[in-house]
């Protein structure tokens, strides 16, 4: 601690000045000793600030007593006090250019005011909030090195105690409680630090199992508990199996790890309900966990990626199919016109063959269109282009378009329209390619000789159209999933479908402020209804 043998104010007197006299100094060094005894019985930071003020008070019998603690920031708070106004001083907080309290903190040097009312230093706010009155300070630092850490101070001793008796015991108790105070403050950043990597570890949405050298479980946060059947006492070779790992691989990963790499790997794993899963697994090394290695597997779920890039793989090769086979059939048609024009062959049916060829290409245009709006209508860029719309013509448009489908499987169409049907207000090239992707998977899903229906009515709120079929059905489980992007249900046979069809029709329903649900029955059939409101509220473009 620095010493200044120089007056620091108007009736102030630095207390190193005095040298302590020898009378009392077998009182004096069992008082600290037992000081000592008790300042070191906690690393509880608030406890020790107590212990520093209630031993303070005890021996010097003032006024009042404060602790005050310098924060990281620089400010003061008083975490102790004893005296009159003490419920009032505790918690209140002070800057380090205020008061003398706040002089000690920053210029590290301890101090002697016999007389505050002289002392331009003095802060006298602090008793008009609490109503004490303050005569004499004694304040000196608790510091580590150079570092203030707290600031004690008695108020009002008496009168009897000579300065240089106040300053052996208040030096004295500032050395004994600076090492306390520091210690107590770094076990708490330790504990917040492991109370923070505890949560952490404990609420990682990410299973986390940390292993010994030998594979021992040595703790697993709520996720691997929830996701892995592993017990607290396992066999170290067994709960390597549960983890992806035999050991030699575990061996082997041992030594990578060493050069300080980590080791990465996908593997699938069974869970806790007997279901598998497919997880990225990370495997560190823990310095410091234990006295011994210690190892981290963390693992990321990735079933979902897996399931999502397999059906993107899928839909790819959906599309590639849907779309070379109208493309082939627009090939052979052209192949067959032009021999037919070479060989002046009028006997070929030029007209059925474009008809066929058109058809196709129509498809093909459609699924693409499907695909392109799917996109836009999710980011909600597709802007509605709304007319009036009539829907039996509509209807008759789209039965010219399906009817070739329906005699291929020699399948039945009947349509059900109310009579009167006021027009539709809509996006009409929208709402027809809803209604051929409805009545399109209702041929491919009906066996041959099947039948295919179509019933639209309208109330006062909306207009409803019912799209059913005798075909396969949709298994229950399938039910909530079967609009969502590249879904596909489990009765569709040999059928093949990109998986797009379903999900542009609930977003263009919705687009239009309608809802779309579906009621089926596997072996009996199913029935996709939609609606779509009198009075569209949509941001939409009129023409």
């Amino acid at each position: 601690m620095k010493t200044d043998k120089h007056t620091e104010g108007p009736q102030s007197q630095n207390i190193l000045e005095n040298k302590p006299t020898s009378e009392g100094s077998l009182k004096h060094c069992s008082f600290l000793y037992e000081a000592a005894q008790t300042l070191n019985t906690t690393l509880n930071l608030n406890e020790i600030l107590q212990q520093l003020m209630n031993l303070t008070h005890q021996y010097f019998q003032p006024d009042a007593v404060s602790v005050a603690l310098v924060e990281p920031g620089g400010s003061l708070v008083f975490k102790a006090a004893s005296g009159e106004a003490a419920q009032k001083i505790k918690g209140m907080r002070l800057s380090s250019k205020v008061g003398i309290v706040g002089w000690v903190a920053s210029h590290g040097k301890p101090l002697w005011i016999p007389d505050v009312s002289k002392d331009p230093r003095f802060y006298a706010g602090t008793d008009q909030e609490t109503g004490f009155m303050t005569q004499a300070i004694y304040a000196v630092p608790v510091q580590y090195g150079e570092y203030t850490m707290a600031v004690l101070e008695i108020i009002n001793p008496p009168s009897a105690l000579e300065p240089a008796n106040i300053q052996e015991i208040m030096l004295g108790l500032a050395s004994l409680a600076a090492p306390a105070i520091r210690n107590a403050a770094l076990f708490r950043r330790v504990s917040e630090a492991e109370t923070r990597y505890q949560r952490l570890f404990e609420h990682n949405i990410d299973p986390i199992v940390i292993l010994n050298s030998q594979g021992t479980l040595l703790d697993r946060n709520h996720a691997a508990k929830k996701l892995l059947a592993i017990p607290q006492k396992i066999e170290p070779t067994r709960c390597l199996e549960i983890l992806g790992l035999t050991p030699e691989q575990f061996t082997e990963f041992k030594k990578i790890l060493e050069q300080n790499k980590v080791v990465s790997w996908e593997a699938v794993l069974e869970t806790s309900r007997g279901e598998e899963c497919t997880l990225e697994i990370h495997l560190t090394l823990l310095d410091h966990y234990t006295p011994e290695a210690a190892y981290q597997w963390l693992a990321h779920d990735v079933t979902d990626r897996v399931a999502l890039e397999t059906m993107r793989e899928q839909l790819s090769h959906m599309i590639v199919h849907d779309l070379r086979n109208p493309l082939g059939n627009i090939s052979n048609s052209l192949e067959l016109i032009r021999n037919a024009w070479l060989e002046k062959d009028t006997t070929m049916p030029v007209d059925q063959i474009v008809r066929i060829a058109l058809r196709s290409a129509q498809r093909m245009e459609r699924l693409i269109s499907n695909i392109l709006d799917l996109a836009r209508l999710r980011a909600q860029e597709k802007t509605l282009i709304l007319k009036s719309i009539n829907i039996p013509k509509l209807v008759g448009e789209i039965e010219e378009t399906i009817t070739p489908s329906l005699r291929h499987r020699h399948q039945s169409f009947s349509k059900d329209i109310e009579k009167n049907i006021p027009r539709l207000i809509g996006d009409p090239d929208l709402i027809r390619r809803v209604l051929t992707n409805l009545l399109d998977n209702a041929i491919k899903f009906t066996p041959n000789r099947g039948l295919i229906s179509l019933a639209i009515t309208h109330n006062e709120q909306e207009f409803q159209f019912a799209v059913s079929d005798t075909g396969t059905g949709i298994a229950a489980e399938d039910l909530e999933h079967i609009f969502e992007i590249y879904v596909r249900g489990k009765n569709t046979g040999s059928a093949r479908g990109s998986g797009v069809g379903l999900a542009f029709c609930k977003l263009v329903v919705e687009a239009h402020g309608g809802r779309i649900w579906v009621k089926s029955t596997p072996d009996k059939g199913s029935i996709f209804i939609f609606t779509i409101p009198q009075h569209i509220k949509s941001e939409s473009k009129n023409e």
